[in-house]
């Protein structure tokens, strides 16, 4: 038996080191976290320890295949890839490259998954896409007030005397950050939680916060307000280090914890004990989640607890700072897609609307790496969307309910069967990942398929002729960070010598003042209030009782793993989560279906009950298929937060009733 170092290349945080175990058939047998790795520490979670199933699924697409009479047919690659690249030279002859549309996202972050974009960059004057179905509110707002992405290494958090979780359920979406919160727990390092919604952490928590869905951002102003009326500051670190503190300070003379504790829901001396946590147990980590910023005010949200975290001198030093994102993930990608030569973008948080209306029309769409139907906004419109596209080519593992709506069908590899490279967004380390397998059945990477398309179309500016080539290209990215491919194929994995465990410590910020900055003249010119402000959820305009939040799960990535045999029996039913006393007012019992609805769709889920959760707040896992009955985003809105160009998922209310 063989055994191999990867790296998972879901769009997960951990981004975990795996070793894959082959046989001497050249089967994939078993995979196990890396007990190597310092972060992941030999353990993986649900989804990874389904990989072996996932790659050898009997419903894995194995070949390509056409619609023909609404029926899709095997057909072999030639005749696949000779009917997309002829029908794009009609399109673009008839009705111009607009009307051919390039629909791409994460279901891999593997670096060579990018080539999609390259290709479509090299064809020139196509529609693409723009925005973020993740994370970009926060992205924007902490370039606003660092000048750049960096954090703390996780390795780091152990150091701190305070963990804040604010808005990030690690025992959910970032496991791996557990045994490093119980260390700095062992340590006698305090830990709080803000958030909504129970996270299994209220235990080990010496502080819980349950602020009202989106009003992350006055919750951060109230607590900044407390501590500079009673000047719990630190001085010195505001006067070397920001920039705009005296015009800050006029701010939050809006926000007064009365105010507050009626826009948040919570209490004045909860909010005192949050401003405390951070003045008293100094240095402290925050590790914010994506989902509070997935609201109209959500960039908002993120400049406010970034201000909280500066009034008190927890940025640039040991077992401190706010945890987000880091440049090398961005940095990386933006070299391999190359520079955009769209001709018009549609955005993402409106996808359906925008095919639907565009002039000219879309008359081909290319799919890849995503799945828009279950994941975009207003699942509805994008089915329909979809139906009125003339010709539609999905790239996929699996017959998701967007390669329904295909006429061509491409089946692409797993990471196990081809050779490609992972960085994460989270921690500085960077990953190799080997071919340890033959592809499953006729199964082609990415790589081959649009380097295939790219000879038919004698394509100019796209030079590659072989995975290997392109690969070598990607790679040239890291050499900035001191780190090659050769280095990468001996070593495996890489911490990237160039990113400091510790953010900002030499207080270098990359902003326009060279300071961490409570004002920016940037955001101001872009249309963007200049300090932060609280802006009000688009949704509490809305005629119905419960704000809807859809947190990731700790079974799937989005829509991925659902087929599993192993995930279907950890996590086998769709379930709505509702507040205990609520549930019961409502007449309602555990266990019982019961519809969820507001003026853009119904869903249908099994209800439980949590005492913990706010009584104005439900919450059903996203990424359920259609299937299910229960694909939360039926109901969300085309909503976007208001810096970042990022959908605002959880800005939108609900009825609940059996």
């Amino acid at each position: 038996m063989k055994v191999y170092r990867t790296a998972c290349p879901r769009d997960c945080l951990d981004c975990c080191s795996m070793l894959a175990c082959v046989d001497e058939k050249g089967r994939l047998v078993k995979v196990m976290g890396d007990p190597e790795h310092p972060v992941t520490r030999g353990y993986l979670c649900p989804k990874g320890n389904s990989y072996v199933e996932l790659v050898y699924h009997p419903d894995r697409l194995r070949y390509p295949m056409m619609k023909k009479g609404g029926r899709f047919l095997r057909v072999t690659w030639d005749e696949a890839l000779d009917f997309v690249a002829k029908r794009m030279v009609e399109v673009i002859e008839k009705y111009g490259p607009l009307a051919i549309l390039h629909y791409h996202y994460s279901g891999s972050e593997a670096l060579t998954k990018h080539i999609d974009t390259r290709f479509f960059n090299a064809l020139g004057g196509i529609t693409a896409v723009k925005g973020d179905l993740c994370f970009s509110a926060g992205l924007a707002a902490q370039i606003y007030d660092f000048g750049g992405l960096s954090q703390n290494s996780i390795e780091d958090l152990p150091n701190a005397r305070g963990c804040v979780l604010w808005g990030r359920n690690v025992k959910s979406t970032n496991i791996h950050a557990m045994s490093f919160i119980a260390e700095c727990k062992k340590r006698r390092g305090r830990i709080a939680v803000v958030n909504p919604l129970s996270t299994g952490l209220e235990d080990m928590a010496d502080l819980v916060v349950r602020p009202k869905p989106g009003t992350d951002a006055a919750l951060a102003l109230g607590a900044c307000r407390y501590l500079l009326e009673r000047e719990m500051l630190d001085r010195n670190f505001i006067e070397s280090y920001t920039f705009g503190f005296d015009r800050f300070k006029e701010v939050l003379k809006d926000y007064p914890l009365e105010k507050v504790s009626q826009i948040t829901g919570v209490n004045v001396e909860d909010i005192a004990r949050l401003a405390r946590f951070y003045a008293e147990n100094n240095p402290v980590t925050t590790l914010l989640g994506f989902g509070l910023q997935r609201y109209r005010g959500g960039g908002n949200a993120v400049r406010a607890i970034d201000a909280l975290a500066a009034l008190t001198g927890n940025i640039g030093k040991p077992g401190a700072g706010v945890s987000y994102c880091s440049d090398i993930f961005w940095e990386v990608g933006s070299h391999v897609k190359g520079i955009s030569s769209a001709g018009r973008t549609f955005n993402v948080w409106s996808l359906g609307e925008d095919i639907l209306k565009a002039d000219p029309p879309i008359k081909m769409a290319f799919i890849t790496n995503a799945n828009p139907v279950v994941n975009a906004p207003d699942s509805a419109n994008v089915i329909n969307a979809l139906k009125k596209i003339e010709t539609v080519v999905v790239v996929d593992l699996f017959m998701t309910d967007t390669a329904k709506e295909a006429d061509v069908i491409l089946p692409c590899t797993t990471f196990f069967e081809e050779e490609n490279i992972k960085v994460s967004s989270w921690s500085p380390w960077i990953y190799y990942c080997p071919k340890v397998i033959e592809p499953v059945g006729e199964a082609r990477s990415d790589e081959e398929i649009f380097i295939e398309l790219a000879k038919r179309l004698k394509l100019e500016g796209f030079p590659w002729k072989s995975p290997e080539e392109f690969l070598k290209f990607a790679a040239e990215a890291f050499k900035k960070f001191g780190v090659n491919l050769e280095r990468l194929r001996e070593e495996g994995h890489i911490k990237t010598p160039s990113i400091p465990d510790v953010a900002w410590q030499d207080k270098k910020f990359r902003t326009p003042s060279g300071r961490f900055e409570f004002y920016s003249q940037r955001a101001l010119s872009e249309g963007q209030s200049p300090t932060a402000v609280y802006v009000a959820p688009e949704s509490e305009k809305d005629p119905y009782p419960y704000h809807l939040i859809t947190p990731h799960s700790r079974h799937r990535i989005h829509s991925q793993f659902q087929k599993t045999e192993y995930i279907k029996k950890l996590n086998p039913i769709p379930k709505v989560y509702i507040n205990s006393e609520e549930g019961v007012r409502l007449g309602l019992k555990e266990g019982q279906e019961v519809e969820i609805y507001n003026d853009t769709g119904s869903i249908k889920a099994r209800v439980y009950f949590d005492p913990m959760m706010r009584k104005d707040t439900v919450s059903l896992e996203s990424g359920w298929n259609v299937e299910s009955g229960a694909c939360p985003n039926f109901l969300i809105l085309s909503r976007v937060s208001e810096m970042g160009g990022c959908a605002a998922l959880y800005d939108v209310k609900v009825g609940i009733k059996a």
